[in-house]
């Protein structure tokens, strides 16, 4: 019930956004009986266009890292992420809320993007050190990971409460 309240209060912000923009609308504030009326239809789709130290790609120099610390046989020991950065687009990624057919209550819908796009996207070296500013040399790191091109995917992601 959590999650269609935060559904329903979304797509009544989102309507209320949209009001907005007639000169003549104001917003209304809804009491609990209003609000239980309101219906997001389909849910939201989302479209996302990310990108991540996207100077790189234009070819200036960056060393960007994301780092973690762990301690080894008691030696400070830190993951290291080099340059993670490119551009990633996801578009018509849904959020429903549905009910469930035993009538258990709600569950939340996630439906996979339609559609996804890789430029460059991917980190250039991956390492464990015990210097986190260290540079990483070919020998020392556990590889890289870039991805280019396109695809698309179906299916959903279901989550519920217990």
């Amino acid at each position: 019930m959590a999650a269609r309240n935060l559904l329903l209060a979304l797509a009544a912000a989102c309507i209320g956004c949209s009001a907005m923009h007639d000169a003549d609308a104001a917003p209304v504030a809804l009491n609990d009986e209003e609000m239980s009326k309101v219906s997001g239809q389909d849910g939201v789709s989302l479209g996302v266009h990310l990108e991540l130290n996207s100077a790189l790609l234009a070819g200036a120099p960056t060393d960007s890292r994301i780092t973690a610390g762990f301690n080894v046989d008691g030696t400070k020991t830190y993951a290291v992420i080099q340059n993670l950065a490119g551009v990633m687009d996801l578009i018509a990624v849904t959020l429903s809320i549905r009910q469930r057919p035993d009538g258990g209550g709600d569950y939340v819908d996630i439906g996979l993007p339609g559609f996804v796009g890789f430029k460059q996207f991917g980190f250039r070296a991956l390492a464990a050190q015990t210097d986190p500013a260290a540079p990483i040399p070919a020998s020392a790191s556990y590889g890289q990971i870039l991805l280019n091109g396109t695809g698309s995917m179906t299916g959903h992601i279901y989550l519920w409460a217990q």
